[in-house]
């Protein structure tokens, strides 16, 4: 395996660990945590071990954020030149996708901001919960269909004639 193949592999590798991660610490902090803050009897007790954990999903997704760019801006430009193939499909596909992260990345900026969480961090870490789920089928979309557009159907393949010698 050549250089920019192993380079190509981990940068997808990144980005959709990355997008396993995120999505899975929006759905603990989001969904999880509240359910186990409830046994904790002591309002003080209680603020103090979300604020623990909160600061730790702060470094991850700050840290997803940096990767998020790092692989998505790679795994673009190795891309781009797929996407000049049916332009209205995959730019809407490949626009949409990075307008909804963008958004995604501001409200868990604004969220994750400060010490304490804004009065409306449970709506919105919702609404980034919904948006991440979108954007996975979002990105889904639009890796089959740069495949269909950059590869012949394996049917295809086996129908053809061989090429003559």
């Amino acid at each position: 395996m050549d250089f920019e193949a192993f380079l190509v592999i981990l940068s997808r590798w990144v980005h959709i660990v990355t997008a396993c991660i995120s999505l899975g610490g929006v759905f603990f902090i989001r969904i999880i945590v509240p359910i186990g803050l409830k046994s904790i009897e002591s309002p003080e007790q209680r603020t103090a071990t979300f604020l623990k954990m909160r600061r730790v999903f702060k470094m991850v997704i700050h840290t997803a954020i940096v990767l998020f760019l790092a692989s998505g801006i790679y795994n673009t430009t190795r891309n781009w030149h797929a996407y000049a193939q049916d332009r209205a499909v995959m730019h809407a596909l490949w626009g949409t996708h990075m307008l909804l992260a963008l958004v995604v990345f501001s409200i868990a900026l604004y969220v994750l901001a400060g010490k304490e969480p804004p009065a409306n961090h449970k709506t919105l870490t919702l609404v980034n919960l919904i948006l991440l789920l979108i954007i996975i089928a979002l990105a889904s979309t639009l890796k089959t269909v740069r495949e269909r557009l950059t590869t012949r159907p394996v049917g295809a393949m086996l129908t053809e004639a061989p090429a003559p010698k």
